[in-house]
């Protein structure tokens, strides 16, 4: 079996689907033959990463976001060159595109992952309804193709298939965390004074996209509402987005580190009291993970994948998604109580370890065996062979 995955994150950037891919490339074993199929800035030529030089561009709505044009004729000889026997399309954008009609000219089998809402997200930045079921239209034709699509959540799956997805090729694949990177043992004092913060000022914690998606608008009226309860506190936001600006008008004694290596992240979570996830549009969120192995009681949507990944009372809360007060009322208890909130952050940590890479990557591995089975009788029957590789202009390499 060799793998080819397309996907428009490149490594580059860091977030929770180059997260995923890492924790793949480092957990498959070399008889799999998995390949990450990118494009970045500069040409990257790895065993197990391949990303075309390219030139990008960023979104319309989130310029810090850059997507890449798919240099088609570079890819098509790395597959070829590397004996692909299935393709796994990531992403829906130009990489995944160019995955999705290489497969299809080729006559390979296509598994799918699904990982974010982007109909939901193309709605809150244009703030039109019918942008974003044309982008659902978009998406529901890119996974046709795939044997089995991929989602990181119960949830997930039960929204695609209200949105049309056929519900027998939905396969839930979750995620798991890197305990050995977070934990809390990688909390740092030092950190903790240059913040201001302490047992009876305690940290609350985002790491993520600064991004309306995220429903971060959310922090300025819970922040009013817990000094409106005497709650002494200080907000540390982790990452960078066209949110930024705003958060530090309306939060102004926020700490904003920006983006973080993976390690600044494990840190900075490990300092923190309490963990703050609003978002309704996620999911998976990988974030509330790591939050949990570095020993951090969490605060979650009630919408979205976010909330299948703790135990509600026990490792954190679920509030309901955009409700300030709700968010509120679960924070009060644990921000006054130092005690409580460590028999929470112990039961977060306890609850992390019981979720490795190991077992949390066997769907997508049984997906691929799958595929490829079925692809190499297929072939077997047939007496064929790989298809010629499809013919493109110059122009596009």
């Amino acid at each position: 079996m060799r793998v080819a995955v397309f996907t428009d994150n490149d490594f580059g950037k860091v977030n929770g689907v180059t997260t995923t891919w890492r924790a793949v490339l480092a957990a498959a074993r070399p008889s799999r033959g998995v390949r990450v199929f990118t494009a970045s800035d500069a040409e990257v030529d790895l065993t197990d990463y391949y990303a075309a030089g390219s030139f990008g561009a960023g979104l319309p709505w989130y310029p810090e976001m850059r997507v890449f044009w798919p240099r088609v004729a570079r890819l098509a000889r790395e597959l070829r060159r590397h004996q692909t026997t299935v393709v796994h399309v990531a992403t829906p954008g130009p990489i995944g595109l160019a995955g999705r009609w290489l497969a299809r000219r080729h006559g390979l089998p296509i598994v799918g992952s699904y990982h974010t809402q982007l109909g939901d997200y193309v709605h809150i930045f244009s703030g039109s309804s019918r942008l974003g079921a044309a982008f659902d239209r978009y998406m529901r034709w890119f996974y046709r193709p795939c044997a089995s699509v991929l989602v990181p959540s119960q949830a997930t799956a039960e929204d695609l298939a209200r949105r049309g997805y056929e519900e027998r090729r939905l396969h839930t694949w979750p995620r798991g965390v890197d305990c050995q990177r977070f934990t809390p043992e990688r909390r740092s004092d030092g950190l903790r004074r240059a913040w201001h913060v302490d047992d009876r000022r305690p940290a609350i914690i985002y790491v993520g996209r600064l991004s309306a998606e995220k429903g971060l608008r959310m922090a300025a009226p819970f922040q009013r509402a817990l000094h409106r309860h005497a709650v002494d506190h200080r907000f540390i936001f982790v990452g960078d987005g066209p949110l930024r600006s705003e958060l530090g008008r309306l939060l102004p004694d926020a700490v904003f580190t920006g983006t973080l290596s993976p390690e600044g992240v494990a840190e900075v979570m490990a300092s923190a009291d309490l963990f703050f996830f609003p978002s309704a549009t996620d999911t998976f969120g990988n974030v509330v993970l790591e939050a949990q192995a570095s020993g951090l009681p969490v605060l979650v949507s009630d919408k979205g994948g976010p909330c299948q990944q703790m135990r509600p009372g026990a490792t954190g809360e679920v509030c309901d998604a955009g409700d300030a007060g709700a968010f509120t009322q679960a924070a009060v208890g644990l921000l006054r109580d130092a005690s409580r909130r460590a028999a929470f952050g112990a039961a977060a940590r306890e609850y992390a370890l019981g979720r490795s890479w190991d077992a949390a990557l066997q769907p997508l591995f049984g997906a691929w065996a799958d595929a490829d089975a079925a692809w190499q009788s297929s072939r077997a029957a047939s007496g064929g062979a790989l298809s010629p590789a499809p013919t493109v202009s110059r122009r596009a390499s």
